[in-house]
């Protein structure tokens, strides 16, 4: 190990994870807001399920392994942070038993990914985001502290808007025009030629027999969001459709926090790469809720995750921190 990249020796040392169902990442920072290691690990959602368990613990110490070592820093089992967040799709669920036998830290939170994601995208500031990546959820935080979280219940439930739900229904207007039930508009050729096979039952079945995950149906998202924006009326109107269900989401937010005047709304996750849905997303917020102020998020989640750390920590959240945090961090 080379000499450790916090410069002050005497510094407090903080961590921040975003986990969720592709990787885990984690971001090592001194308590000025200096990034001093990234690391990567696997999945880290669905603890409950068989194999789940070590499959968290082995994303946890790879990633954070992999960020303590690039910072120069002792290994995970000899390191006690002040303050650790841990961001995590699904929740705290079969998870803080785990994570709190692997990381030391004075304050250790674990909680699912959507205030990571706010606290990343706004900087700290209170507002709402709109998650839209597998699955999709929106939440808000307002200047008195009072949350909410609407959606997120899972693909069978809810997440309209999302790269599984987008996927989901293209395949399902395709079983339709296969069946001569809908009118040819490309689509059983789209999901044939994308999954490679002659027939869409083939692709169902595969579904139902374990052989295929809901991310490998997700992953067609952005394949159905290029036909879109090529011209396909079918899919562009269920993508309009998802992001008027997200819009009614975010009203439903801006409601029972009483956000009256301008604030800010953030949309991340995959589906808000894809051109249409940020445009029809954006078009459908300004005509519905004019005092919403669509923004760029500032920072990613596992940034929200440190910002939190410091916050639990008592630290202040400065122009000073936010401009190293900036400077700092891993493009």
């Amino acid at each position: 190990m080379g000499e450790s990249k916090i410069r002050n020796p005497k510094s407090k040392i903080f961590l921040g994870i975003d986990g969720g169902q592709s990787h885990t990442e984690a971001l090592v920072a001194d308590e000025n807001g200096v990034i001093v290691g990234r690391g990567l690990g696997g999945a880290s959602n669905h603890a409950e399920y068989p194999g789940g368990r070590e499959r968290l613990k082995q994303a946890i110490l790879q990633s954070v392994g992999e960020a303590l070592e690039k910072a120069n820093l002792p290994p995970i089992e000899k390191t006690f942070f002040a303050g650790a967040n841990f961001g995590m799709t699904g929740g705290a669920d079969y998870k803080e038993e785990i994570i709190g036998e692997i990381v030391k830290a004075e304050h250790l939170i674990v909680s699912h990914d959507a205030p990571t994601a706010l606290f990343g995208a706004t900087a700290g500031t209170p507002g709402i985001v709109v998650i839209a990546g597998t699955g999709s959820v929106v939440y808000g935080e307002n200047k008195a502290g009072k949350t909410t979280k609407i959606g997120g219940l899972g693909y069978l439930f809810s997440d309209e808007g999302s790269g599984f739900w987008l996927a989901l229904q293209v395949i399902r207007l395709a079983i339709k025009e296969q069946d001569g039930l809908l009118s040819p508009s490309g689509l059983e050729k789209l999901v044939l030629d994308f999954f490679g096979r002659e027939k869409i039952r083939q692709l169902t079945n595969d579904f139902y027999n374990a052989k295929m995950t809901r991310d490998d149906l997700a992953s067609f998202a952005k394949t159905a969001h290029e036909a879109a924006a090529a011209g396909n009326v079918v899919i562009q109107e269920q993508i309009k459709f998802g992001a008027n269900v997200l819009v009614e989401s975010v009203r439903s937010a801006r409601r029972r926090l009483h956000f009256e005047s301008n604030f800010p709304v953030a949309g991340v996750g995959g589906m808000f790469r894809g051109q249409l849905m940020r445009k029809y997303f954006q078009e459908i917020l300004e005509n519905k809720l004019p005092n919403a102020v669509f923004i760029e998020p500032r920072f990613n989640p596992a940034i929200g995750a440190l910002l939190l750390a410091y916050k639990q920590a008592k630290i202040e959240i400065n122009k000073i921190l936010l401009a190293n945090l900036e400077k700092s961090q891993v493009k």
